[in-house]
């Protein structure tokens, strides 16, 4: 495929999860720091003249194409804006599908903007983010992505101030834990009073770089249930637990709903180190990753034609 447009879309990571109760519409109230990090899907799009969406996707356990938030996303937009125009669109798979990361929000988010730009269809950020809440909870946060607050079922979203850039291991178990899941299962489990104010020093630990506060504030609701139901998830939790004092990990949490989990470090270096140690003793795939910045213009044009396909 002849691509004229390339764009990086990041995974995310919790650093705090609060699930509030059920809402009237099913869902489930919640408030949670969402931070990008530096694992990548890769996407590439190329314009159709006959209108038609074609999805071209590899990797590990994704989903038909016609199910893929990706081709979800290029339909709706170009319902939305009436546009007659199609799309042949690249999607390679480097996070893992169903690992609390948000891959497949972050690619239907980039999808919307980078369609956006190349049907020329001048849309703010405020109609994309309002498309996005329409595809996913999760999907309106990698609009802008970065760091933020999202709050209601995730689609409410305030960018937060993270000074200087912070740094993780990524531990991810192949073992999968279903979001749906894990909802229907946490009321039972809801507790208010291990994380009084914790929302609040993880915001303070953003605002001045200490990681190792935001390592002792890191917390999410899902953790019970999601042990529970994925009693490996659970093994690798507490092995990583008892590892953190060796590698100098400052804490470390789930993400989402699982099984992914991630440990704050005071620098790159020992999350490298450390990425390496973990992936032996874990015995499953880990990677040193840090805080990327809120999404900017890094779409890449290529030259040629914007019609080059039939």
């Amino acid at each position: 495929m002849a691509a004229l447009l390339r764009v990086s879309a990041p995974a995310k990571i919790n650093l705090c999860l609060e699930v509030l109760g059920q809402r009237a519409d099913g869902y489930h109230e919640i408030r949670t720091i969402m931070q990008a990090v530096s694992l990548f899907d890769e996407l590439s799009f190329s314009v159709r003249s006959d209108g038609r969406i074609v999805l071209h996707a590899s990797g590990a356990g994704l989903p038909a194409p016609k199910d893929n938030l990706v081709v979800q996303a290029a339909r709706l937009l170009k319902e939305e804006c009436g546009c007659a125009k199609g799309a042949d669109i690249e999607l390679v798979k480097n996070i893992p599908v169903g690992g609390g990361l948000g891959g497949g929000s972050s690619d239907c988010a980039e999808t919307l903007c980078a369609l956006g730009d190349l049907w020329d269809l001048g849309l703010s950020s405020e109609h994309l983010a309002g498309l996005a809440a329409r595809l996913g909870s999760d999907v309106p946060f990698f609009i802008s992505g970065g760091t933020a607050l999202c709050e209601g079922r995730g689609e409410r979203v305030s960018a937060l101030h993270a000074e200087g850039t912070f740094h993780y291991v990524l531990v991810m178990p192949p073992e999968r834990i279903s979001t749906g899941q894990a909802y229907a299962a946490i009321e039972g489990s809801l507790t208010t009073s291990r994380r009084a104010g914790r929302i609040e020093d993880v915001q303070a630990a953003l605002a001045t770089m200490d990681a190792r506060r935001l390592g002792a504030a890191l917390y999410n609701d899902l953790e019970v249930v999601a042990f529970r139901l994925n009693p490996r998830v659970r093994c690798v939790h507490q092995t990583f637990v008892l590892a953190c004092p060796r590698v100098e990990c400052l804490g470390l949490s789930l993400s989402g709903s699982g099984s992914s989990l991630f440990g704050v470090f005071d620098s790159h270096e020992r999350a490298r180190k450390a990425a390496v140690q973990l992936a032996g003793e874990l015995e499953v795939p880990t990677l040193a990753v840090h805080s990327v910045p809120r999404r900017q213009e890094h779409c890449q044009r290529l030259p040629g034609s914007e019609d080059n396909r039939p």
